[in-house]
């Protein structure tokens, strides 16, 4: 079984390939990431490879858990020392047993002691033992990332050891946890994973803000209390974003409309998060009615918080706050349409406020509109719809074209010294020309002349 480009690898014994790059090279998934585990000197080891692909070596870690790194043109290597007596001491100290397999580098033998084939064959994360989840909690999340990335079922036995601990997930450090969840949230099928880690408490455990939403009863414009509602919501964003149901925009992937990188996992994050201060905002009003005013902008405050404690990066921060403090908005443009209200000048004001994550929050909006009454969801898709085509082909184009006016003609033609006056100014003249009510420079400045006159700017 030829694993790797053998030119790379130092024709000695006590060298093997182990964990994911095994297991992925067995079931013909494509890896460019490539663990060894060796017997003697790591070092010498990652400087040869470095040595063959003319790369160097990057060391990572702490002495103990230390790790040669050699980045090739097409491949990562990863370096380090058998952990314990021998490779099969090492192994049995693993996660996984699909990860605990190794293949000897020159005999090509398959080292398989905790049974990893059989249950790969099988479609089932297994735990290799329940001590794994004590050496490192992240393994509790780590089997429900796995077994979205493969579509694969978690053993019940591998559940319940979960379940008997969730809570020690927080012993691991925030970036970890970070990591770990978006990379499940990046893959096609994670609805179900995210609905059996609340099963097994790991996704309070990790958000225990969400479990306040269970029992939330809300008002009669939803068919589900708040967490049945959350997860109807990040379902029906993920059929959008991964299943095209429905597709929003003519010739493009729905994932491809997002302004954040491409990202589906942090959208989906948002989604999952986009009412969690509807619990502590909940009110009833004389005639029974539930309210949760401002819910949106204490949620964004909290996600904040959330956040910080995973160490998401600013930017991440800054687009899933975003996403829970707008994600109402496009509710308002949607009751203005159905009541044949909705102005051109409003759609534009919507447009400059939230592009470029503009269709990003249409999405949001739909999934979310779709998780209180499926019954209505035509509308909403033809909604979105109009308004997405209508950012694409007419918003963008105009917004990269130059202004009509600028503070120097506010300075020149009216007679007005610099103030923060100019930037409102020039913002409701620029809101007009995307809009399409102002046509050229002249126009321009007649409308700044009735707004000067009508508001007195000075």
């Amino acid at each position: 079984m030829a694993f790797i480009n053998p030119k790379f690898i130092p024709d000695k014994s006590g060298i093997y390939l182990v964990g994911g790059c095994v297991r992925d090279r067995l079931i013909g998934r494509p890896t460019a990431d490539f663990d060894l585990a060796v017997e003697a000197d790591a070092r010498e080891t990652a400087e040869s490879i470095a040595s063959a692909s003319g790369r160097r070596v990057v060391v990572m870690g702490e002495k103990e858990k230390r790790i040669y790194r050699v980045v090739t043109k097409d491949a990562t290597y990863d370096v380090c020392l058998i952990k314990g007596a021998d490779i099969t001491e090492d192994l049995l100290s693993r996660d996984f047993t699909i990860n605990a397999m190794a293949v000897n580098t020159q005999t090509h033998e398959l080292i398989d002691p905790a049974g990893g084939r059989d249950d790969l064959w099988g479609s089932v994360v297994r735990m290799v033992s329940p001590e794994a989840f004590e050496r490192d909690p992240l393994r509790m999340l780590r089997a429900f990332r796995i077994a979205a990335a493969l579509g694969f079922a978690i053993d019940p036995e591998t559940l319940e050891a979960i379940s008997r601990g969730p809570e020690r997930i927080v012993q691991t450090a925030g970036e970890r946890i970070r990591d770990e969840w978006l990379r499940m949230l990046e893959t096609p099928f994670s609805a179900e994973l995210v609905g059996l880690a609340k099963r097994c408490g790991l996704l309070f455990a990790i958000f225990p803000e969400l479990s306040r939403l269970e029992g939330c009863i809300q008002n009669s414009y939803h068919c589900f209390d708040a967490f049945e509602h959350t997860m109807a919501v990040y379902r029906s964003l993920e059929k959008m974003l991964h299943q095209e149901r429905p597709g929003i925009y003519p010739g493009r992937k729905n994932r491809d409309l997002l302004g954040f990188a491409g990202s589906p996992g942090l959208a989906k994050h948002a989604a999952l998060l986009h009412d969690v201060a509807k619990p502590v905002t909940r009110s009833v009003d004389e005639k029974g009615r539930v309210h949760f005013y401002r819910h949106e902008r204490l949620g964004a405050q909290m996600v904040s918080e959330i956040n910080l404690r995973l160490r998401f990066s600013n930017a991440e921060n800054s687009y899933t706050s975003f996403m829970v403090k707008n994600h109402l908005r496009p509710l308002f443009l949607f009751i203005l349409h159905e009541r044949g209200r909705l102005q051109p000048k409003t759609r534009t004001r919507f447009f400059i406020k939230t592009s470029p994550w503009t269709p990003d929050l249409l999405m949001l909006f739909a999934a979310d509109s779709m998780g209180k009454d499926p019954s209505a969801s035509g509308r909403f898709e033809k909604f979105i719809k109009n308004l997405v085509y209508q950012y694409f082909t007419d918003h963008l184009p105009a917004s990269r074209q130059s202004r009509l006016i600028t503070g120097r003609d506010l300075i020149e033609h009216f007679g007005l010294t610099p103030s923060p006056a100019f930037k409102t100014i020039l913002e409701k003249v620029e809101e007009m020309r995307l809009a399409g009510l102002l046509k050229n420079r002249d126009q321009a400045l007649r409308f700044t002349a009735e707004l000067l006159e009508k508001h007195g700017f000075g």
